[in-house]
């Protein structure tokens, strides 16, 4: 009896290590720099809760409707802001913002990471990461 207990304590062991998570959608969408870009320029991380701009282009192939999604993460890794525009309500092209609080933050490297979806109801939903923007906010001095 013990030997099937210590069987089935392994089995069940060997059935969590193996397990997989599913993608999250920016793993699942393919690399398409060509649908857009997403860029910051570097800055100073100033005191108290302030907006920081970035910019943003969305070249989609063919006709449908668009939506971007935009993350940003922290030197740490952690991701600290999101960012969702679309099509009929935002242009192909601007400028938006972001806001980050001095007390939660830390100076460093940041990344603005974007995935486009493009919808044209002929046919499934195509998604495509865009090229990872990076750019440096530095202490306020």
């Amino acid at each position: 009896m013990r030997v099937t207990g210590i069987g089935v304590v392994m089995a069940v062991l060997l059935g969590l290590l193996s397990f997989q998570a599913p993608a999250t959608a920016a793993q699942a969408a393919e690399s398409r720099p060509e649908w857009g870009s997403i860029s910051a320029k570097d800055g100073v991380l100033k005191a108290s809760c302030r907006n920081y701009r970035y910019h943003y282009t969305v070249t989609v192939p063919d006709d449908g409707y668009w939506d971007l999604s935009v993350r940003l993460v922290d030197p740490r890794g952690k991701k600290v802001w999101f960012g969702y525009l679309y099509d009929g309500a935002d242009p192909d092209s601007g400028r938006e913002t972001f806001r980050l609080c001095r007390s939660q933050s830390v100076p460093g490297v940041y990344k603005l990471k974007a995935v486009v979806s493009v919808q044209d109801f002929a046919g499934p939903e195509q998604r495509g990461r865009l090229k990872t923007a990076r750019f440096r906010l530095r202490p306020l001095r």
